[in-house]
């Protein structure tokens, strides 16, 4: 016969409650215990695998492999030996990388990496070096084109970020399909370069075309943002004065001013400053007494080059005048103007004295096809005189068109 619950007493009702806590509670206390047992067997699996995956050859080669999969389509990485786990310090040797026109090859790399930026196809490095290495870079076959800002400003485009806290390379030759451009011998610092920005860190640059320093950074993609600080040392014959030339940048697309300065071998002056987005001012000042261009490699003989030019622009136009002296020769540059709209150059007039005469220039050039530009210019020349002395001295002048 069944109990009604009217036939409970109060003191039974409220043990048989406490039972039925107790039972709970029991039961959570299982659950708790058999939720903490199973996180703490994934925690100790997930070691065990990262573990594996980073100290192990077998690990190691399964993420190495993860890694190639997530490069930019298109590209290839390989390698003829690999040592050390890939939690760091890691040894590839033989290595050849291709991305598009791009082709990069080295006989040693070493890194010590940081392996959780890569799934952002991010390349985080305490120390990265690279020995005997080679860099080919594709021909620029872009046809002619006036410049246009902030287009005249190089980009920066990079298949992957790499960033290496310390840099060390000892060796490398870059080409541009296979024609020479730089010898870096050694280069030290550190690096931070990726799609549309780098920044150096007192990188130093030992090459056969110059010594160079770096510091400071450049982003494209942000507004062009510049703060960048550059010297350079030009090798020179036995005797001679190398050249020593500094590059100060700062600003962005809105305002950006640039200073070149140095001997070559006597001094060097240059200062551009350009404000504005969308339609920009811009002025121009330099100045050089006995530039010697053999120095830079730009010119075999080291005849000195001299100049005062002063130069003012908005947009597509510009205002120049100053003087030039080469090889004893004069020539100044009375108020001229010139302007570019689109792909058209249009010089009204550009004026000049030189060979104890005049020179007017007027015409225009026209850019739209790029492989057959059209030319319309007319010059007027009148009183050049060259020669060495009054006896062979020869006078001119003509129209041309």
């Amino acid at each position: 016969m069944s109990t009604r619950p009217d036939d409970v007493s109060p003191d039974e009702r409220e043990a048989r409650i406490a039972e039925l806590r107790a039972l709970r509670r029991a039961r959570m206390r299982k659950l708790a215990v058999r939720s903490t047992l199973g996180v703490m067997s994934l925690l100790l699996l997930a070691a065990v695998l990262v573990y594996w995956l980073l100290q192990t050859v077998t690990g190691r080669d399964v993420l190495l492999a993860q890694i190639i999969a997530r490069l930019p389509a298109g590209s290839t990485l390989t390698w003829k030996s690999v040592e050390g786990p890939l939690s760091g310090p890691l040894t590839l040797r033989g290595v050849d990388f291709r991305y598009e026109d791009i082709h990069f090859t080295a006989e040693r790399v070493y890194l010590d990496p940081d392996l959780r930026p890569l799934l952002r196809r991010r390349l985080q490095l305490d120390v990265l070096e690279i020995d005997k290495a080679t860099l080919d870079l594709p021909k620029d076959d872009e046809p002619f084109e006036l410049p246009r800002w902030p287009d005249v400003l190089p980009d920066i485009k990079m298949p992957l970020a790499i960033q290496a806290d310390k840099l060390v390379i000892d060796g490398l030759r870059v080409t541009s399909a296979r024609e020479p451009l730089i010898n870096v011998q050694r280069a030290t610092g550190a690096i931070d370069i990726g799609n549309g920005y780098v920044h150096a860190d007192r990188l130093v640059i030992n090459s056969d075309l110059a010594d160079f320093t770096l510091h400071g950074g450049y982003a494209p993609r942000d507004n062009f943002r510049t703060d960048l600080v550059a010297t350079a040392v030009f090798p020179a014959p036995l005797g001679r004065t190398p050249a020593r030339l500094g590059l100060a940048a700062h600003g962005d697309r809105a305002q950006m001013s640039a200073a070149v300065s140095g001997n070559a071998p006597a001094p060097v002056r240059a200062t551009v400053t350009v404000v504005g987005e969308t339609a920009p001012t811009w002025h121009f000042v330099g100045t050089a007494d006995g530039l010697d261009l053999a120095l830079f490699g730009a010119a075999e003989d080291s005849t000195p080059l001299s100049f005062d030019l002063k130069a003012d622009g908005k947009r597509g136009t510009m205002d120049v005048q100053g003087w030039v002296v080469y090889d004893e020769q004069k020539v100044v540059i009375d108020p001229s103007h010139l302007q570019i709209a689109g792909d058209v150059l249009t010089v009204d007039p550009l004026a000049i004295h030189a060979l104890d005469g005049s020179a007017t220039v007027r015409g225009r050039a026209d850019f739209s096809d790029r492989e057959n530009p059209d030319f319309d210019f007319h010059a007027i020349v009148r009183g050049f005189t060259w020669g060495e002395d009054a006896a062979n001295e020869i006078g001119a002048d003509a129209d041309f068109d």
